[in-house]
């Protein structure tokens, strides 16, 4: 066997044993640019911002209820109505166990931001849920879903270099579509797919697999720094957040942030501010951090520091960081693109989506082929039907779920308990049917027609969203429209958007099976005759 077949053969598999979750992390990995805004639509109980943000009359509400409820929590965290979340935020931190060394648990709560009273919206996961199932999965420990979304990645990264391996004519097939030829158009929207956001792909599997070292390659730091207590401080030393100031233990009034505030607007360019951070608030030692969003660099926020006692101003003093942590940071910020413009995480967005393109148009790529084989040679070609019901019931099926967990949203009681978790076990179930769906029916009909009637049902099903949610809330189209609202907006047409997709899928599909069909039924006529 050459060089180049046995690289065939490790990307064909390679791709093939990863195919199914590298497109459900994908899928949930994209919708993970738009968390705040998925989760703001899943949340529509939540007032909008309608005017400037009064935080001379809000903030002094907001600092009263935290010392009501956590006198003694570690961290205060505001976050204000501005950016991609216009949701008046309060989150508290509870004190470090020093027996356990477990850290404080975070709660929150969210204020109207009009009007500073506590908003109670309804219990869900909101878009925080899909993009966090991208690699711990759901239902299994988190370390046993590192271990299998790290190795996932591990396959991405080899089918993608190999698949540059073997592609000797990557620069004539990018524009190359023939889209009349079954199996080479399915190969040409491969290729498509994978060369055009190649360098995205390629940064973001790498940097999937160093925010996941500590799991996969933990050899490493434990041959240097030992196991145990050894390898815990050996990663405090290296890559933990240091603390601006340690508690010092001695009660002191917390200043007024209304004051804070104002000062870090009038220092900040003109760019409104997003959050204020209180570390060891009611401590002598405490520190406020006022913060706002910057468009530059990969840091996506620039805070000003001040005395929370007092209120002086101070630098914060420079600390050596290690050349492991920088590194790690620059990977996570490119991964997860929170520093990304709106135009830029569309691009992240659509990226994303190419390689759920590139890897599920592999895998029906391989059971057209081995099909053709079978017919061809008249063997039986073992796992094909498999492949071809995994195809179908996790490419299309997979959506279809997705879907399901936006209308469980809408539908289910608001008293529900675990509503939240109800929402999730909507989407999995979904799913389940979809896939026993592709296993069951493809026993009576061919493949081809379950394609259709899954994507028949995507079809609906999304077209269906926006009706519902006109139905059972107040932030439809008419509403969102009128006060041009784009984000809320934005989500309903995008889920129409995906219906056209899946319903003229399934008509070029319809078509297509129309058309092949034809030559039998003549030839079956004159057979007749």
């Amino acid at each position: 066997m050459s060089f180049r077949l046995s690289i065939t053969w490790l990307h064909t598999w390679t791709g093939l044993l990863g195919c199914w979750l590298l497109y459900f992390m994908f899928i949930t990995g994209s919708t993970g640019y738009f968390d705040d805004e998925i989760s703001r639509w899943m949340q529509p109980e939540i007032p909008v911002q309608m005017s400037s943000f009064d935080a001379a009359t809000l903030l002094p509400k907001a600092e009263e209820y935290l010392r009501d409820v956590a006198p003694d929590a570690a961290h205060y965290y505001i976050d204000f109505p501005v950016g991609r979340s216009p949701f008046y935020t309060l989150w508290w931190q509870t004190q470090s166990d020093p027996q356990t060394g477990r850290k404080g648990i975070w709660y929150n709560k969210k204020l109207d931001p009009n009007t500073g009273a506590i908003v109670t919206p309804r219990d869900t996961h909101g878009g925080e849920l899909l993009y966090r199932m991208h690699y711990v999965l759901h239902y299994m420990p988190t370390s046993l879903a590192h271990w299998i979304t790290s190795t996932a990645a591990m396959l991405m990264l080899v089918g993608l270099i190999s698949g540059v391996v073997i592609h000797r004519r990557i620069f004539k097939d990018f524009f190359s579509f023939r889209r009349r030829k079954p199996d080479r158009s399915w190969l040409d929207l491969h290729n498509l797919a994978g060369v055009l956001p190649l360098p995205f792909h390629l940064m973001i599997t790498y940097s999937g697999l160093i925010l996941l070292m500590f799991t996969t390659m933990l050899a490493v730091p434990v041959a240097n720094y030992g196991a145990g207590k050894e390898i815990r401080m050996a990663y405090d030393r290296f890559f933990s957040e240091h603390e601006v100031r340690e508690a010092s233990g001695n009660k002191a009034p917390l200043v007024e942030l209304s004051t804070l505030y104002q000062d870090a607007a009038q220092r900040s360019n003109g760019h409104p501010i997003s959050f204020i951070s209180v570390d060891n608030p009611g401590d002598s030692n405490g520190i406020v951090s006022v913060g706002w969003h910057v468009t530059t660099g990969l840091t996506p926020f620039q805070p000003l520091h001040y005395d929370a006692v007092n209120g002086a101003r101070f630098e914060e003093q420079e600390h050596s960081v290690s050349g492991a942590k920088t590194f790690y940071d620059t990977m996570e910020h490119l991964h997860e693109g929170q520093f990304a413009g709106p135009l830029l995480r569309w691009l992240y967005f659509f990226s994303g989506i190419a390689g759920a393109v590139m890897v599920a148009s592999g895998g029906v790529l391989w059971a057209i082929r081995r099909q053709q084989h079978q017919k061809a040679k008249g063997l039986s070609v073992r796992g094909l039907g498999l492949v071809q019901s995994l195809n179908v019931g996790t490419f299309v099926g997979l959506p279809i779920a997705i879907a399901c967990y936006f209308i469980a949203n809408r539908l289910l009681p608001l008293e529900l308990a675990g509503r939240g978790d109800w929402e999730v076990h909507c989407l999995f179930i979904a799913w389940l049917i979809m896939l026993m769906h592709a296993f069951v029916r493809s026993r009576r009909v061919d493949h081809i027609t379950v394609w259709q009637e899954q994507l028949l049902l995507a079809s609906v099903i999304f077209a269906a969203i926006p009706v519902i949610n006109a139905i059972t809330s107040s932030v439809h189209l008419g509403e969102t429209l009128f006060y041009g609202d784009w984000v809320l907006a934005s989500f309903d047409l995008f889920m129409l958007a995906l219906a056209l997709v899946f319903g003229v899928a399934r008509y070029k599909l319809r078509a297509k099976t129309a058309r092949q069909s034809e030559p039998c039924d003549a030839e079956l006529g004159e057979a007749r005759l």
